[in-house]
């Protein structure tokens, strides 16, 4: 699907490319995003964006909120966290451990975005996904609206060999 003179997916192939949760040749890639709050959320609690647009690959479930990588990797993974009138701190969870934290606080009826990226190398099967922190909840909203929505996406990045 690349042309290998260009390196570039042209805005045909592009159109082609399955959008919905299928499979696509190997690849994954995912966006996801929360449409509501989720108010006062306790530590520990992985974060579900239930609205997802692509997903190719099927490895981002939107019931659980965890993305479990259909093939061994390095993926790129990056989260948006939404704050009204509060404060919370997130990891970005590869299996049991923490490979990414965010902290945002949004005062006197503020609210702010915060944003996590993390590159890493995922083996088959791994899952990944966003939580609140293990140890401090944090307070008030993660909030959601059309100005701005937490969101969580990853996709694996492809070697392009020349022809």
């Amino acid at each position: 699907m690349v042309n290998p003179k260009s390196n570039v997916i042209s805005r045909k192939e592009r159109l082609l490319l399955p959008t919905d949760n299928i499979d696509s040749d190997g690849l994954a890639a995912f966006y996801s995003y929360m449409s509501h709050h989720e108010i006062n959320p306790s530590a520990h609690l992985t974060l579900i964006y239930h609205v997802f647009v692509p997903n190719v690959g099927r490895g981002y479930c939107h019931v659980t909120g965890i993305f479990t990588a259909p093939k061994s990797w390095v993926y790129v993974f990056i989260w948006v966290t939404r704050v009204s009138s509060g404060e919370h701190p997130t990891q970005l969870m590869i299996n049991n451990a923490v490979y990414g934290v965010t902290f945002l606080r949004a005062n006197n009826g503020d609210d702010g975005s915060v944003s996590g990226n993390v590159v890493a190398k995922v083996t088959k099967g791994d899952s990944v996904f966003v939580r609140v922190h293990s140890t401090y909840p944090g307070d008030g909203y993660i909030y959601s609206s059309e100005h701005g929505r937490p969101s969580f996406s990853g996709w694996f990045y492809i070697e392009i060999q020349e022809v």
